[in-house]
């Protein structure tokens, strides 16, 4: 990753959220001496670093895609849901994660850097009443997979996070018991935390990790040990 002689992490960032993880991600960020520009799900990235005081021109290291809808863990059945529900909770974030996309590819091609997409795992997993979310989580995973393809030509490469829902807002709590809330996790319960997932991004922006791209790590502590 482009950056300080001898420094392995990103210098600059920008994290979109807002959910649990995007907390720790900029927290973890700015202890490690980064620049972190904030930005909403759905906004204009480079706007986002302007206003944190960063070039946009020179581009950014990193930039992490970790929003949360509010109600997304709350199980409901399909035939239930109002168009305008569907819309918010499946269409609109993957209109979100394509906005953070298209803007992050200007960014990150100065530098080289990096795109993490954070999306959960319940669609790998499964779970009953959750399907805009699991609807969500794989069509964003399908645009970070065909970004990884065609941005590698330009340096440029794209990591997949897929953590427990449990990881990403408090609200999911209540989904503990369900079949969502299945295993537990093989290395105890902080490595299914925010802090886990903000740990791995850090990991993913070290030198050795530009021979990765395009795959999926599902940060669910050896829960699962899916493929």
């Amino acid at each position: 990753m482009a950056g300080e002689p001898g420094r392995h992490g990103p210098r600059t960032a920008v994290v979109v959220g807002p959910s649990d993880v995007a907390t720790a991600v900029v927290d973890t960020l700015r202890a490690a001496g980064a620049q972190v520009a904030v930005a909403e799900a759905g906004a204009d990235l480079a706007a986002a670093v302007r206003d944190a005081g960063l070039d946009v021109a020179a581009g950014v290291d990193l930039v992490v895609h970790a929003p949360y809808t509010p109600g997304s863990a709350t199980p409901g059945a399909v035939v239930d849901l109002s168009p305008q529900d569907w819309d918010r909770l499946a269409e609109e974030p993957i209109r979100h994660g394509l906005t953070a996309l298209q803007g992050a590819h200007p960014l990150l091609t100065p530098t080289g850097g990096r795109f993490v997409l954070v999306a959960p795992s319940v669609a790998i997993e499964g779970g009953a009443g959750l399907v805009p979310l699991a609807t969500a989580a794989e069509s964003l995973r399908a645009l970070g997979k065909s970004a990884a393809r065609r941005w590698a030509r330009d340096g440029v490469t794209v990591h997949l996070l897929a953590p427990t829902v449990f990881a990403l807002d408090a609200e999911a709590e209540g989904l503990r018991g369900t079949d969502v809330d299945r295993s537990e996790s093989a290395l105890g319960e902080d490595a299914m935390s925010p802090q886990a997932v903000a740990d791995v991004v850090l990991l993913l922006c070290a030198p050795g990790a530009r021979h990765l791209t395009g795959s999926t790590f599902a940060l669910d502590g050896g829960a699962l040990m899916v493929p």
